[in-house]
C-alpha cells in the first residue's frame, strides 16, 4: 500500500578507481562487462534525451523561483523492469547488495525473471535502491559512478540493504542517505527535482508547459482529452500499469513524465529558495525525498508538471517500497 502526505485528498576499479565491496560467493564475479551488457540498448529503453540549458520559473502554483539549469541528459523512459533486472543480475555478482529486488510493474513478483510485462516500469524499490542501481549501471557500462562514500569520490556506494523497511535516516556523511555526490561524473543518477520539472515543462527554451498541465499536454490537467494523450492515470489506465512509452512524448522526446508511475528525485523535500538559483538541488538534509509525476491509479490533479509529492511522515515508510513508485535516470554532460 502506498503512503504519502499529499496536498490534496490525501568500479570494481572503474575509470575512477572506485573500490570493490566483497562479492557474493556464487556465481563468480565478472568485473569486465561483456558485449551484451555494454550494449544493453534500445530494446531495454535506455535512450536519453539531450536537455538544453536554460532558465525557467519553477513553481507549484503557490511558491516559485527563477531557476537556471545546466544542460543535462534525461532518460526518455521510466526504468523498465527489463533494464532493472539486467543490471541487477550483473550487480549482485559484482559486489552490489540491494534492500529490494524490484517488481515488474504493479503485479509482478519481487526479483522474478522477466515476463511479457517486462517493459512496464520497475516498482517496489526504495530511494536507496535507485541510487545504488544507478552506480551499478554506471560501472557496468564503463561510466563513472556518481554516489560515493568518500569526499574524494573513489569508493562507489554499493549497498542499500542496510536501508530496509523500518530503518531510520542515516545522516553520516558518505552513507546511502547522505552520499558524496560527484555531480560532474558522467554516470547515471537521479534527476533533481528542478531538472525533472524543467524537462517536463520544456517546449523550446522560451515557452514552457504551464505548471498545471500534465507534461507535454496542450491544456490543463482537467482537460481529459489533452491529459489522456500524454498520461496513464485513473481515468484511462484500467487501474493497471502500462508499458513505458505508450503515450505522446514531450517536445524533448521524453515519455511518461506525467502518469504511469511516480518517480524518485534526488532532493530532500523542502521549501523553495527565496531568490533565483542555479542548479538548485534541494535542502541539505530532511525527512522525505521528492516524488514527481503522478501514477496510473491517481487522479489528473497529481499529473501537473508542478505538482510535488513526497514520502510519508511515518518513519517506517520513509524509504518504504510501493507498487506505483519507480524512477528514471539522468546524466551530467
Amino acid at each position: 500500500m502506498l503512503f504519502f502526505v499529499l496536498a490534496i485528498a490525501v568500479a570494481f576499479s572503474v575509470i575512477t578507481g572506485c573500490k570493490k565491496n566483497s562479492s557474493p560467493a556464487a556465481p563468480a564475479a565478472t568485473n569486465t562487462p561483456n558485449a551484451t551488457q555494454t550494449a544493453v540498448a534500445e530494446v531495454l529503453y535506455t535512450d536519453l534525451a539531450s536537455v538544453p540549458a536554460g532558465t525557467f520559473t519553477q513553481t507549484d502554483g503557490t511558491n516559485s523561483f527563477s531557476h537556471t539549469i545546466s544542460a543535462f541528459k534525461m532518460g526518455k523512459y521510466q526504468v523498465t523492469y527489463d533494464l532493472w533486472y539486467t543490471v541487477y543480475q550483473w550487480a549482485v555478482v559484482n559486489g552490489y547488495t540491494f534492500a529490494n529486488a524490484g517488481t515488474e510493474g504493479n503485479a509482478g513478483t519481487a526479483g522474478a525473471a522477466t515476463t511479457a510485462a517486462k517493459y512496464e516500469p520497475v516498482t517496489t524499490i526504495n530511494w536507496r535502491d535507485s541510487i545504488v542501481w544507478c552506480n551499478a549501471y554506471s560501472q557496468m557500462t564503463g561510466l563513472t559512478p556518481v554516489y560515493c562514500s568518500d569526499a574524494g569520490f573513489t569508493t562507489a556506494i554499493k549497498n542499500s540493504a542496510n536501508g530496509a523497511y523500518g530503518t531510520s535516516i542515516n545522516t553520516t556523511a558518505g552513507s546511502y542517505d547522505n552520499p558524496y555526490v560527484n555531480w560532474s561524473a558522467n554516470g547515471y543518477r537521479l534527476p533533481t527535482e528542478g531538472e525533472y520539472q524543467y524537462a517536463a515543462s520544456y517546449k523550446d527554451g522560451t515557452s514552457w508547459t504551464p505548471y498545471n498541465y500534465a507534461s507535454g499536454a496542450t491544456a490543463d490537467y482537467s482537460n481529459a482529452t489533452a491529459t489522456g494523450l500524454v498520461a496513464w492515470y485513473s481515468a484511462n489506465s484500467g487501474n493497471v500499469m502500462h508499458n513505458v512509452g505508450g503515450k505522446t512524448a514531450t517536445a524533448l522526446g521524453i515519455y511518461d513524465m506525467s502518469g504511469n508511475v511516480w518517480e524518485w528525485c534526488w532532493d530532500w523535500y523542502g521549501g523553495y529558495p527565496s531568490t533565483a538559483a542555479t542548479n538548485y538541488r534541494g535542502s541539505a538534509s530532511g525527512f522525505y525525498r521528492v516524488l514527481r509525476g503522478g501514477g496510473y491509479a491517481y487522479d489528473a490533479v497529481f499529473l501537473q508538471a508542478g505538482y510535488r509529492n513526497f514520502s510519508s511522515l511515518d518513519g517506517y515508510y520513509q524509504y518504504g517500497v510501493y507498487d506505483n513508485v519507480g524512477f528514471r535516470f539522468a546524466r551530467t554532460y
